[in-house]
């Protein structure tokens, strides 16, 4: 009699992800701008500049190596020495990921804070709930 194999299960890591690069000098980036366009690619995702080991701004892009590179000459030019990307596996996850990421980092270079759409803050209804509770339990006595 022959022993079933146990299935192996898959990891669930990397889902998301499908290609970064991380600590990358803006350098390396302006000397050899058409290596960085030939190994990315025309991978979308998220990417991270920075100055002196701190986020100076996030942002998200469909085409990143356009985007970077579009980042040496605009308003941010020379405001950021490193830059890290990561490759998204779906772009409908994009927005939100940014998001993320600029209202934990709070980067000097982003003007907004990113959003989730209306009614998805549980901000105020966690606040009401719990001073209901606190009266609840005040008026018991």
């Amino acid at each position: 009699m022959k022993k079933k194999r146990k299935k192996k299960k898959k990891s669930s890591k990397g889902l998301l992800v499908r290609a970064y690069a991380e600590g990358i000098s803006a350098n390396l980036l302006e000397q050899h701008g058409d290596t960085v366009k030939w190994v990315v690619g025309k991978k979308h995702g998220v990417y991270v500049l920075s100055k002196d080991g701190n986020p100076y701004y996030i942002g998200l892009a469909k085409k990143l190596p356009s985007r970077l590179s579009h980042h040496l000459i605009d308003r941010h030019a020379r405001k950021w020495d490193h830059f890290n990307f990561y490759a998204i596996r779906s772009q409908k996850y994009l927005k939100d990921l940014e998001s993320i990421l600029i209202r934990v980092a709070r980067p000097k270079g982003n003007r907004q804070l990113g959003g989730f759409g209306k009614d998805k803050n549980l901000r105020k209804r966690l606040q009401k709930e719990i001073i209901g509770s606190i009266k609840a339990d005040f008026n018991a006595d």
